[in-house]
């Protein structure tokens, strides 16, 4: 407006200083809009999910941008994903930089990440350059958990078990180093650690191991199948986290007893998928 305003003035006037102002101002515009479409060129977005992701339950999405440029750095870049923003003021040539956002994703079983879109403020936020990004990741989303009463009861092998088999080590020692996925508890957070780095670090810790149990879906309490589905989330959880070996029966798939993170993933996808393809009881 400010241009248009001093460009009448310079023709009604005849003022050679104002056309000069005028042209000044027309290249800046023009010199800002290459330099904005330039610096959204050679650059690659990675986005990267957690293990777990629970319906309903916000958890961080980690976002990469990566410079492919050889010389010349990345400016002034943001990134929204569901309304959320992350800003990122630099990237150097040949490098990346990740950062998360908090996401909310509704539903169970395999949702389609929501849109993403980029926005470049360089070189002085006078134009704004965006474009939006496709993402073609699907999630896998567990059912929410629901806490419920314990029913180790359905061990076939009789009981709870008080015998106990231990692991390699003992308890509360570390067997490694992971990053965080959401859903491990605030008090296994590496502070130190997690401060030198981009994303947070959690300590993975030995466990004792106990007799096996047997989860069967349909003999859990709950008045719907979502809810069963919920109840047997939150008893996978608690279980495996407590040493106990826990299998699982749902419809006509069986899951036999083990331990370890994989197979609790095993599970919690066995529990997410169920009833999709298919009529449930």
């Amino acid at each position: 407006m400010i241009t248009l305003l001093l460009g009448f003035a310079a023709v009604n006037t005849g003022n050679n200083l104002l056309y000069l102002l005028v042209s000044a101002l027309l290249g800046f515009m023009s010199v800002s809009g290459v330099l904005g479409k330039w610096n959204l060129a050679k650059v690659d977005f990675r986005f990267l999910l957690p293990d777990e992701i629970y319906d309903g339950v916000p958890t961080l999405l980690g976002i990469e941008l990566v410079n492919r440029r050889r010389w010349l750095p990345i400016f002034l870049m943001e990134i929204s994903v569901a309304e959320r923003t992350v800003f990122f003021p630099l990237v150097d040539p040949l490098q990346g930089r990740q950062k998360s956002v908090e996401i909310t994703l509704s539903g169970r079983g395999r949702q389609q990440l929501p849109e993403a879109s980029v926005r470049s403020r360089f070189p002085v936020n006078f134009f704004i350059r965006s474009q939006g990004l496709l993402i073609e990741q699907e999630a896998t989303v567990f059912p929410a958990p629901l806490p419920c009463s314990d029913l180790r009861q359905v061990d076939p092998g009789g009981g709870s078990g008080s015998q106990q088999n231990w692991q390699k080590g003992y308890e509360g020692d570390i067997n490694r180093i992971a990053d965080y996925q959401g859903g491990e508890p605030l008090k296994s957070i590496h502070w130190k650690l997690s401060a030198r780095h981009d994303r947070l670090k959690v300590k993975e810790l030995s466990a004792a191991t106990r007799k096996p149990v047997v989860l069967d879906l349909m003999a859990l309490p709950g008045s719907s199948l979502e809810q069963r589905l919920r109840q047997a989330t939150y008893l996978i959880t608690r279980w495996l986290r407590d040493g106990w070996p826990v299998g699982l029966k749902v419809g006509n798939l069986e899951l036999p007893p083990a331990v370890g993170r994989q197979h609790k993933l095993l599970l919690l996808q066995a529990l997410a998928h169920y009833g999709q393809d298919q009529k449930t009881p």
